[in-house]
């Protein structure tokens, strides 16, 4: 029901920026909300979408946001194709390069997707809102039993800690119910 709404602001706005015209969207919420699966569901719907995930910027460590800004978005908005490499979550370390093209949908999602630091070259910024039993259940349910305690302990809470400080729901055009399939 939310998809077909979402698919009329995207051909809205690219019909407002012309033909070929980049046209970036975030999309942001907590982690296991369903951002993903909406933003491969809009790939399915557009042809020719691109997607950055923020995920693919962490380093072992942290999100690397300022590397998603220079080597990603900034290249981007000036016209140029964006490479960089992904971190390889199964792996533990640096993975494929990857390239974007400066042209058509380029949907960035991931929880810090609607980051300030993005959000005004942002044309649609969606956030996509689902309950804490749901993300944690779905969360367990593809990271494994094991990691349930990192989920409750360390990025429930840190994802807490930022949506309060940087409050992505607030910029958000539409906020999306994730505890329903789209």
């Amino acid at each position: 029901m939310q998809l077909p709404a979402v698919l009329r602001e995207i051909d809205a706005a690219v019909r407002s920026a012309g033909p070929g015209a980049l046209l970036l969207i975030g999309i942001g919420g907590h982690g296991a909300s369903g951002k993903t699966t909406l933003a491969r569901s809009i790939a399915m719907s557009v042809p020719g979408t691109q997607m950055v995930a923020t995920d693919q910027f962490f380093n072992g460590t942290t999100f690397e946001l300022d590397r998603l800004r220079t080597d990603v978005v900034d290249v981007l908005l000036a016209g140029g194709e964006a490479s960089y490499r992904e971190w390889d979550w199964a792996a533990g370390g640096e993975g494929a390069r990857c390239v974007v093209a400066p042209h058509g949908v380029v949907i960035v999602e991931g929880v810090c997707a609607l980051h300030q630091m993005f959000r005004d070259d942002l044309a649609l910024r969606l956030w996509v809102d689902t309950s804490a039993d749901i993300r944690l259940a779905r969360g367990v349910a593809r990271d494994g039993a094991a990691s349930r305690e990192r989920w409750v302990n360390v990025w429930m809470p840190n994802e807490l800690a930022y949506v309060e400080r940087d409050r992505p729901i607030e910029c958000a055009h539409m906020v999306l119910h994730g505890d329903q399939p789209y």
